[in-house]
């Protein structure tokens, strides 16, 4: 199977969270890959740091499906690095090529196909999404066949779908967003994507969470340095978590699910 993973951050935040120890978002959908389907192939993408050289729809359609990152970017601002992103997921959806998304890029494939994002009105879901719970619809979906309604799942989102698009379907949501599972076909291409982060492993989280410590606690998420560093110690040690968040394998299931979905196109 041969795959695109398109990188949703610019190469100045890469950079940054690299210095960090932070993985690029495209390293950690390729490792995730790699586990899920051993035998697949990989290319990566970057529009963010501009709209040369990217595939065109036609080209586009050597791949048996695109799979969309995370980025620090909001789609609400209209900035290049935002609206070349924009622009090659309509390129992507005029290809017939299947779309998934995680976070960002759930709300960039909503805005394209005419779905709304916003900044939530409860504000930053940030670590740990719980009570996820799958709608009627997902209970037919080929995505969700072993995910148990109520799980949780490690997140980091400001903004949220506030409209969805005309002929899409949630299929997941929980007390903070109302949409985290979306599936819907625009154009040519088929999409389906989650508010949350099933590619991310404890680690990942915890590196993330060190290093957005300032804002986290501008933000009230959380109230003291102190806070922050114990929830650090509880994503590396894996303390009082999920066992879907945990066991990696679980965490993965609708990505996986997806992936099967796919293959059988």
């Amino acid at each position: 199977m041969k795959l695109l993973i398109v990188e949703g951050n610019t190469k100045e935040v890469r950079e940054e969270r690299e210095a960090f120890g932070i993985k690029p978002y495209h390293l950690i959908f390729r490792e995730m890959l790699h586990f899920l389907m051993p035998t697949s192939q990989t290319e990566v993408v970057f529009p963010a740091d501009g709209s040369k050289n990217l595939p065109t729809a036609i080209q586009l359609t050597k791949y048996d499906g695109i799979l969309w990152t995370g980025s620090s970017l909001s789609v609400t601002e209209i900035i290049p690095s935002v609206t070349d992103q924009l622009n090659f997921a309509e390129t992507i959806f005029g290809s017939g090529t299947p779309l998934y998304g995680s976070c960002w890029g759930l709300q960039v494939a909503t805005t394209v196909a005419g779905g709304k994002v916003a900044r939530g009105n409860q504000g930053l879901e940030f670590g740990i999404a719980n009570g996820i719970t799958l709608t009627e619809p997902a209970l037919k979906s080929p995505f969700f066949p072993e995910r148990k309604s109520n799980y949780s799942a490690l997140c980091i989102h400001f903004d949220e779908v506030v409209k969805i698009p005309e002929n899409a379907i949630v299929l997941a949501e929980n007390s903070h967003s109302e949409v985290q599972a979306l599936v819907f076909d625009y154009h040519k291409s088929s999409f389906f994507g989650v508010q949350y982060h099933p590619e991310f492993k404890t680690s990942d989280m915890a590196k993330i969470t060190s290093l957005l410590s300032g804002k986290l606690i501008d933000s009230g998420r959380f109230t003291s340095v102190a806070e922050v560093e114990a929830f650090v110690v509880r994503l590396s040690e894996e303390m009082n978590l999920p066992e879907e968040i945990v066991d990696y394998k679980l965490h993965t299931l609708e990505i996986g699910a997806w992936l099967k979905h796919i293959s059988l196109q």
